[in-house]
């Protein structure tokens, strides 16, 4: 009878700890929806120079990036909470179920990507000159200036261009992997090279 007991409140202490969870243990894709956009904007589009819009997205795209997150496969920036914790993509997306990927991906892949090209200063020479380094070494993959979705590579024309220059950063130190045919076109590349490609990317 007392193990009955002990189980039954064991049982409801749990059901009491996942009530009172964030809905990120839920496929509610509104409450998803206003978790993510705390940083990423409830409509994808975000804010903050260090934080990649991701409207717009193709679905299969933010399933794997979310994957890779959860899986430890892909490094995530550390950002403080408003809270004043600190917190980074890793350990948001442990916390998905396969559920809440899906529903992410669906929400904000059905959203429409702003490009922040009025809001972040170029220099029309780098960009330029990015123009053509892009054109030569990316156009095959990241199509329109990395604007299409279908490439399913993420969008990178009118993103941020600091967020941008995290990502070319943690490529170039190996923090984070690249796919095999990027990784022979991007060895070749100068680091002046990678800012001219940053600012043709973030006039776009």
């Amino acid at each position: 009878m007392l193990k009955t007991r002990t189980l039954a409140i064991a049982l409801l202490g749990a059901g009491l700890a996942f009530a009172i969870m964030p809905a990120i243990g839920t496929a509610d894709v509104n409450s998803l929806a206003e978790k993510c956009g705390e940083c990423h904007g409830k409509d994808g589009n975000s804010s903050d120079p260090k934080v990649p819009n991701i409207a717009g997205y193709s679905a299969k795209y933010i399933e794997d990036a979310l994957e890779d997150y959860r899986d430890g496969e892909r490094p995530g920036l550390k950002f403080k909470k408003e809270d004043g914790t600190e917190t980074d993509m890793v350990e948001i997306a442990k916390k998905l179920s396969e559920d809440n990927i899906k529903a992410i991906a669906e929400y904000y892949s059905g959203q429409t990507f702003k490009s922040h090209a009025g809001e972040q200063e170029t220099d029309p020479r780098l960009v330029a000159r990015g123009e053509k380094i892009f054109k030569r070494k990316c156009k095959k993959c990241h199509t329109d200036f990395g604007t299409d979705p279908e490439d399913d590579a993420g969008i990178l024309g009118g993103q941020w261009m600091e967020y941008l220059r995290h990502q070319f950063e943690m490529f170039a130190s190996g923090e984070r992997e690249m796919p095999k045919k990027m990784k022979k076109k991007f060895r070749k590349l100068k680091k002046e090279d990678y800012e001219a490609i940053i600012h043709a990317l973030g006039s776009k």
